[in-house]
């Protein structure tokens, strides 16, 4: 294999780790409580995923945004009552869920939830970069950047990706 091939697998290798440590994992405990602003204390992006648990008698109802409003369950986009229930957000915007149990959904049990773009956050603001490094002192890398660079320099882990071609 060229040295041209090698490092086009060796990015196409970079963005897929990139994209899978990116993405979070959020569980709501689905019970019958005011769910609020949920989104503005949790930053959601594209390929998060929220999982809602619970048991009978919740149900876990998607919405559009009139209906959950109105908590009217007559045209669910979708509907589950198996618990726990999992959904990917795959782009960003704003999804609605309610309990369709009783009177849940006029009692609070209803979230909206927002996703940001994938470089901006959902309900609440990205938290600040850190601070620059003085001097000539580089930043600490940690995490998926670490491995990423790893990867690119055939160093670690990569080396063992790149040993294979």
């Amino acid at each position: 294999m060229s040295p041209l091939a090698k490092a086009l697998v060796a990015l196409v290798a970079l963005a897929s780790v990139a994209e899978l440590a990116a993405a979070k994992n959020y569980t709501i405990q689905w019970t019958l409580k005011s769910y609020g602003d949920w989104s503005a204390a949790n930053i959601l992006r594209v390929g998060d995923v929220v999982e809602f648990s619970y048991g009978r008698p919740h149900t876990v109802d998607e919405l559009s945004k009139a209906d959950y409003e109105a908590c009217s369950f007559a045209n669910p986009i979708s509907t589950d009552n198996s618990g726990p229930t999992a959904f990917t957000f795959d782009k960003a915007g704003t999804r609605y869920f309610a309990c369709a149990a009783g009177t849940h959904c006029s009692q609070g049990q209803k979230v909206a939830i927002t996703v940001g773009d994938g470089t901006t956050g959902g309900g609440a603001q990205s938290p600040a970069p850190p601070a620059a490094p003085k001097g000539n002192a580089a930043a600490p890398m940690g995490g998926a950047a670490e491995f990423a660079v790893k990867l690119v320099l055939g160093l670690g882990v990569g080396g063992v990706v790149l040993a294979a071609f």
